[in-house]
């Protein structure tokens, strides 16, 4: 006779593993360029000078925020949020050099996404857990960083100076938490530097989120804010989404009727 403490486990089990869902994994690699040192900025091809546009696209079922405008006194584009690249250039430390990744293209992959300037922002397809995502400076900003700007602007990060992004976490609009992750840290010690490869940023102390909003903040800073160039590279941004309250309720109800056929027999 199969044991009810049996039956009850796996009715329970099956239906709350039916409920739960994978991990979800945004490589970019859907994301289409017309070939090799190739982006997206966003920039539709029919903007005139003083027009913009602001509109996310997606990769993975995760809409990435953008805005590309034309300037209408001087004409020149310009663009904040995200972008997407598989440009790799690890030697220009100009500001023409602004969408390749330091480590020389992304993670175990051609394409990856860059951001840039606070406000750049992820919104997801459903509340999900964040586990994190691998980031790494751009190939502009690392140089910077290392050497400073080719005007003079920005000088060597020193001894001391720090880098950071900031992410924060929202819920219907609620914040649920932020976390920070260290692109250059030369105080203490024992500093552990300038990221050169691909780290790990964890966004679980988020919690529960369906957008992500990214900030920049650092020591070197002026007049007009942070000198350090804003940005940074993104590749395998993972989420677990959030099984709906229906599939506990499911089980209980299956365990229920279990429980009244046991009473029966």
């Amino acid at each position: 006779m199969v044991r009810w403490s049996y039956l009850v486990a796996h009715a329970a089990g099956v239906l709350l593993a039916a409920g739960s869902a994978g991990a979800a994994i945004v490589d970019f690699q859907d994301c289409p360029l017309p070939g090799s040192q190739s982006y997206f900025n966003g920039d539709p091809g029919t903007l005139q000078p003083g027009q913009s546009r602001t509109q996310p696209w997606a990769s993975g079922g995760v809409a990435f925020a953008n805005t590309f405008g034309i300037d209408g006194d001087y004409g020149f584009p310009y663009w904040s949020g995200f972008a997407f690249s598989n440009v790799v250039n690890t030697t220009d430390g100009s500001f023409t050099n602004q969408y390749a990744a330091r480590p020389g293209g992304g993670f175990a992959s051609s394409t990856y996404a860059v951001a840039y300037a606070d406000g750049a922002a992820v919104s997801l397809p459903a509340p999900s857990t964040a586990a994190g995502f691998r980031i790494a400076n751009t190939t502009y900003t690392y140089l910077t960083l290392v050497n400073g700007d080719q005007y003079g602007f920005t000088s060597p990060l020193a001894a001391g100076g720090w880098f950071r992004v900031t992410a924060s976490g929202r819920l219907g609009g609620t914040t649920t938490g932020s976390t920070s992750f260290e692109l250059a840290d030369l105080r203490g010690p024992s500093p552990t530097g300038i990221l050169s490869g691909w780290g790990w940023f964890d966004l679980q102390p988020l919690g529960t989120v369906d957008r992500i909003e990214f900030t920049f903040s650092g020591s070197d800073t002026g007049t007009y804010g942070l000198n350090t160039p804003a940005y940074f590279a993104m590749d395998d941004l993972t989420f677990f989404p959030v099984p709906e309250p229906a599939s506990g309720l499911a089980a209980a109800v299956v365990v229920a009727a279990l429980w009244g056929w046991r009473r029966r027999a």
